[in-house]
C-alpha cells in the first residue's frame, strides 16, 4: 500500500505528464534586436501582446557567439548549439580548400519542387552538423510530427533539420514550396495559399516580373536616405533574392506564412494526439524592410506591427485547433541590427560604414610587397577574408603587417587569424567558427560600423544590438513573469523539456528552470 505522500507524488507527476504540450511552436522575427522589442513594446496590441501579457518574458537573451547571421542564429535556436558545433558560419561562405562559395544550404543533389533548377540554390541541411530540435521531435516518437514554414529557404531548412518537413516561399515560382529533400511532390497543405497568391497576382494585387529580377530583370535599387543622413546608400546588385526583397510584398509574406502553417496544422494533424508535435514559423520580411530602411524606421515599424496582428491570428487559431494550455510557445530573433551609421553618427556616434573591397585590395598589395605578387585571398564575406589555400600558411607569416594595415582602415580595430582567436571578440567568433568554412581572417569593428555600403543597416558584428534579442516562452506550464538575460542555447533545451522529449544530442545549453511554474 502507498504512503499517501508517495501517492500524491506519483499523482501529481502523472498528471504532470497527461498534460504535457501536444505541440511546440517557436516563433522567429527575423532581425529584431531586444533594443528594438523593448522600445516598441507599448505599441503591440496582437500576439505579441499577449505573448508579454500572460508568458515569461527575458529582457534579452544573448548570442555568446558571432557572427550574428541569420542561417547561423536559426541554427543555433534549434540545435541549441553554436557554429562551432552545429557547422553554419554564415548564409554562404567560401570554402577553404576549393575556394568556392557554397551556400548554407545548398545540395545539389535535390532540387526545388515546382519549377526548373536554376544552379545553386537552398535545397537541403547537408551543412548543419547538429540535430535540431525537430530531429529530436521525431526522434522521440516515430509518429511525431514537424512543420517549419518561412519566407526563406534557409530559415525554414535550418528549422526543420533532416526530420521536419520544411517549407517556403520561392520567389523564382511565385509559391510557397518544399524539395526533393522533404517530398516528393508539393504538400497538399500549401495549395490553397499557392492559389490566393496566384489569384491575387491576376487582379493586380502586385506586379511580378522577371524569376529573381523584378520587372526589369535587375535588382531594386535602395532610395536615398533622408537629406540629413548624410550620404545616400547605392542599390543592392548581388542578392541572392532581391525581387523577394520588395517592401510591398512582406505583409502579404508575412499573412501568407501564418495561412500555410494554419493550413498544415489542420493537414498534417500537428498537435491532435498525445505524442508532441512541433510548429516552426520564422517572419522573414522584418529582416528585409530593416536591411531597406533601417531598424529604426516606420516602415520597419509597421512590419512589426503587422506580425504582431498576424501571431495573434495564430495564436488564436491554435487555440481552436490544439486547445488553450495545450500547445507551448518560444519567441525569439535570429539577431539584431546596428542603427543605420549615418543616422548614428549625426546622434553624435562614431559610425560608419567598412569597405570591404578597399580592405581586401590594401591586404592584397600589402601581401604583394612583401612576398610577392599572387592571387592571396579567394573572397571577403562577412565578417572576414579567405586565402588562397595553397598560399594560406605563407600568408600568415606577415600577420603583423596585416594586421596593421587592416586597423589604418576607417572602422577598423582588430584584424583576427582564425587559427589564433583570443581575447573578448575573439572568443565570440570562436564559438561561431568553423574550420573548412570560416573566414581565415575575421575583421573587428569598431561599434555603430557596419561590414557594407549597400544595406541601411547590417548585422554579424560582435555587440549587444547585433547579439541580444527578445526570448518569451509562453503556455501550458510556463509561469507568467519577468526575467534578465538568457542565452539563446538554452532555448531548444527548454522546449525539450516543455515536450517531454530530449534535449537535441549536440546542444550547449540547457533548460531555463525559471520559466516553469
Amino acid at each position: 500500500m502507498l504512503r499517501p505522500a508517495l501517492f500524491v507524488a506519483l499523482t501529481c507527476a502523472t498528471l504532470v505528464f497527461a498534460e504535457r504540450p501536444r505541440l511546440g511552436v517557436v516563433i522567429v522575427i527575423d532581425q529584431l534586436s531586444a533594443e528594438a522589442f523593448n522600445a516598441r513594446l507599448p505599441m503591440v496590441t496582437g500576439g505579441i501582446k499577449r505573448l508579454v501579457d500572460e508568458g515569461y518574458v527575458f529582457h534579452e537573451g544573448r548570442y555568446e557567439a558571432a557572427p550574428t547571421i541569420t542561417s547561423v542564429g536559426h541554427a543555433t535556436i534549434m540545435t541549441g548549439a553554436y557554429g562551432e558545433v552545429h557547422g553554419i558560419v554564415s548564409n554562404d561562405w567560401i570554402d577553404a580548400a576549393t575556394g568556392k562559395p557554397c551556400l548554407s544550404t545548398e545540395d545539389p543533389a535535390y532540387q526545388v519542387l515546382g519549377r526548373p533548377s536554376k544552379g545553386r540554390e537552398g535545397t537541403a541541411p547537408t551543412w548543419l552538423r547538429a540535430p535540431t530540435l525537430a530531429d529530436t521531435v521525431k526522434l522521440a516518437n516515430e509518429k511525431a510530427l514537424s512543420l517549419s514554414v518561412s519566407a526563406k529557404d534557409r530559415s525554414a531548412i535550418l528549422c526543420a533539420g533532416r526530420a521536419g518537413m520544411a517549407v517556403w516561399f520561392d520567389a523564382e515560382a511565385p509559391i510557397f514550396t518544399t524539395s526533393t529533400f522533404y517530398a516528393k511532390d508539393l504538400p497538399p497543405f500549401v495549395k490553397p495559399t499557392n492559389e490566393k497568391i496566384a489569384q491575387m497576382i491576376l487582379k493586380g494585387a502586385f506586379t511580378w516580373g522577371l524569376p529573381g529580377g523584378g520587372i526589369t530583370g535587375k535588382s531594386p535599387s535602395l532610395p536615398p536616405l533622408a537629406p540629413d543622413a548624410g550620404v545616400a546608400v547605392s542599390g543592392r546588385t548581388d542578392d541572392s533574392e532581391p525581387f523577394a526583397e520588395r517592401k510591398e510584398l512582406q505583409p502579404l509574406l508575412d499573412t501568407a506564412e501564418v495561412d500555410v502553417a494554419l493550413e498544415g496544422v489542420k493537414t498534417m494533424g500537428l498537435g491532435k494526439d498525445e505524442i508532441p508535435d512541433l510548429l516552426t514559423i520564422s517572419f522573414s520580411g522584418h529582416d528585409r524592410i530593416g536591411h531597406e530602411f533601417g531598424p529604426d524606421s516606420p516602415e520597419a515599424m509597421s512590419e512589426f506591427l503587422h506580425i504582431d496582428q498576424e501571431i495573434g491570428r495564430l495564436l488564436k487559431e491554435l487555440d481552436a485547433l490544439v486547445g488553450k494550455g495545450k500547445y507551448v510557445v518560444a519567441f525569439t530573433s535570429d539577431h539584431g541590427a546596428a542603427p543605420v551609421p549615418e543616422l548614428a553618427r549625426a546622434r553624435g556616434m562614431d559610425a560608419g560604414r567598412l569597405d570591404m573591397k578597399k580592405l581586401r585590395e590594401a591586404l592584397e598589395n600589402e601581401l604583394d610587397s612583401s612576398l610577392g605578387r599572387q592571387d592571396w585571398i579567394v573572397g571577403a564575406k562577412t565578417p572576414g577574408l579567405t586565402f588562397n589555400a595553397a598560399l594560406r600558411v605563407k600568408a600568415l607569416t606577415v600577420l603583423p603587417a596585416l594586421q596593421k594595415v587592416a586597423k589604418a582602415q576607417n572602422g577598423v580595430i582588430e584584424l583576427l587569424p582564425q587559427n589564433d582567436l583570443k581575447g573578448p571578440f575573439g572568443s565570440l567568433f570562436q564559438r561561431g567558427a568553423f574550420p573548412g568554412r570560416s573566414p581565415d581572417l575575421f575583421v573587428v569593428t569598431r561599434p555603430f560600423w557596419t561590414y557594407n555600403l549597400l544595406d541601411r543597416t547590417g548585422h554579424a558584428a560582435t555587440y549587444l544590438y547585433d547579439r541580444a534579442v527578445p526570448v518569451i516562452f509562453f503556455g501550458g506550464a510556463i509561469k507568467k513573469g519577468r526575467g534578465g538575460t538568457t542565452e539563446l542555447i538554452h532555448v531548444a533545451p527548454t522546449m525539450s523539456r516543455l515536450l517531454n522529449v530530449p534535449t537535441p544530442a549536440a546542444a550547449q545549453g540547457r533548460s531555463i528552470d525559471e520559466v516553469f511554474r
